[in-house]
């Protein structure tokens, strides 16, 4: 079943697999991370009130996250169930879940689109942006998600691809609008001086661009996928497949992000210089966090297909090496970030209070995620396996909850930018000893299952 664009991650040696297929999601997730990194580059340099702009820019993050986790996290559940019926060599059932998926990313995209643009100002409000900031904050997010259809719809498709294995042609695809998106920024706030709303619609545009080359690959008669795209259909049975692996992803997602609202909320009490810094500092830590969600990302697709083909062995030994190779990665990136801090936060503004007070993200959070590692892979691993409910509770409680106590009670007794950032590394040693645990639980269970059944290469139901 396997194509010229397509890679069975069922067969051949693990390493080498994964090496091979994780390298193009780092390169997409660099692209697509360089999105919001020209949004901070260009409106810190060409900007007319370059810390007012980054500070809307960085200010209206958070909560755009929030809003989107629920439907990326069913982007997840579209991964899942392709690499599923990919590796158990389903095909109608496969070509089913692609139209679904579609489906629901362009409805799916055109709701949250309309929501977060009558709530931004609200939230932004409720948030408590400083007062300064907030007119272009809430310009920039409404522009933004008025391009979330297309973001949605690509996200979508690019689960379909890399669940058949192909992550070479999404690189491609956010290559060309990455390229797309550094130019509009350019012409939009240096030529026509529109600052943050400049790069908002730049970004917006972008979207687009990436929507209709992923659906240009998917609806194409001779390809491989062979979607149908003008007889689009939702199947209930597979969406509820979708929605049960894939919201609780969102829930995830939306926890984490209400974690960060509240640290966001006492970075904000520090002033805008603060606020400037930690916008152009989560710039360059997000460069690095793109290794960890690479390497999430090829999870799901290893786990997805082999658990289809019945290979719990391989999901095992893809683990171990996934940790090894991701852990080391970081730690690389990490060190190169902070032997250079001036530097990398210098590409996001030449203000020199900003770039000082950065520094301390740099380094706490960027190295904290090396911390991170078994949690991540071992999470996509489970919801690759269809088991997403178990996860997203572990990261709710041993994530979240501490983030939140460590802000309310052990800030006040030492304020300051290094002690609210520590509780990044606190949370994620315990989600990795909490989800390290759940995964030989499930992988226990799992074999005693099999082991009863009769029954050899399936998809079992999600759980």
């Amino acid at each position: 079943m396997a194509a010229r664009n397509s890679m069975d991650l069922t067969q051949g040696s693990v390493f080498k697999k994964l090496i091979v297929f994780v390298i193009p999601i780092l390169l997409t997730n660099l692209l697509q991370q360089l999105y919001h990194t020209a949004d901070v580059v260009v409106v810190g340099n060409f900007a007319r009130d370059s810390q007012n702009a980054l500070a809307s820019v960085g200010s209206s993050g958070t909560v755009t996250t929030l809003l989107l986790n629920l439907f990326w996290g069913l982007s997840v559940g579209t991964n899942v169930i392709c690499a599923n019926f990919y590796g158990a060599g389903k095909k109608e059932e496969l070509t089913r879940a692609m139209e679904t998926s579609i489906a629901v990313a362009a409805v799916s995209g055109v709701v949250i689109g309309v929501v977060g643009f009558f709530l931004a100002e609200p939230i932004l409000t409720a948030m408590g942006v400083p007062q300064g900031v907030l007119p272009n904050a809430v310009i920039y997010m409404k522009i933004i998600f008025l391009g979330q259809p297309g973001s949605l719809v690509y996200n979508f498709g690019a689960s379909i691809l890399r669940a058949h294995g192909d992550t070479k042609r999404p690189m491609t695809i956010l290559f060309i609008s990455g390229m797309v998106n550094v130019v509009l920024n350019l012409v939009f706030v240096a030529v026509f001086h529109l600052d943050s709303a400049g790069v908002a619609l730049a970004t917006t545009i972008s979207n687009y661009v990436s929507a209709a080359l992923i659906l240009w690959i998917l609806g194409n008669p001779h390809g491989e996928q062979h979607l149908d795209l003008r007889h689009l259909r939702v199947s209930a049975p597979l969406l509820k497949r979708i929605a049960v692996i894939g919201i609780p992803g969102g829930l995830n997602g939306i926890v984490f992000s209400v974690s960060n609202i509240i640290i966001a909320r006492a970075i904000f009490t520090l002033g805008e210089t603060v606020v400037a810094a930690d916008s152009a500092g989560t710039s360059v830590t997000n460069l690095v966090y793109i290794v960890l969600t690479s390497f999430y990302s090829a999870s799901i697709s290893f786990s997805g297909q082999n658990y289809g083909a019945g290979q719990l062995g391989r999901i095992h030994q893809f683990l171990w090496r996934c940790v090894l190779l991701c852990g080391s990665l970081l730690f690389f990136v990490s060190t190169v970030v902070n032997l250079f801090p001036d530097f990398f936060m210098g590409l996001f503004t030449d203000n020199q209070a900003v770039i000082e007070a950065g520094r301390e993200r740099l380094f706490v959070v960027s190295y904290s995620y090396v911390l991170y590692t078994v949690s991540e892979t071992v999470i996509g691993c489970l919801r690759g396996m269809g088991k997403s409910v178990m996860p997203t509770a572990l990261n709710a409680f041993f994530v979240c909850v501490p983030r939140i106590i460590w802000v309310a009670f052990v800030v006040p007794i030492r304020p300051g930018l290094g002690m609210i950032y520590s509780c990044y590394a606190v949370s994620y040693v315990l989600s990795g000893i909490a989800q390290i645990s759940a995964f030989y639980y499930y992988m226990a269970k799992e074999k005693k299952q099999r082991a009863a059944s009769s029954a050899g290469r399936y998809c079992a139901p999600v759980s």
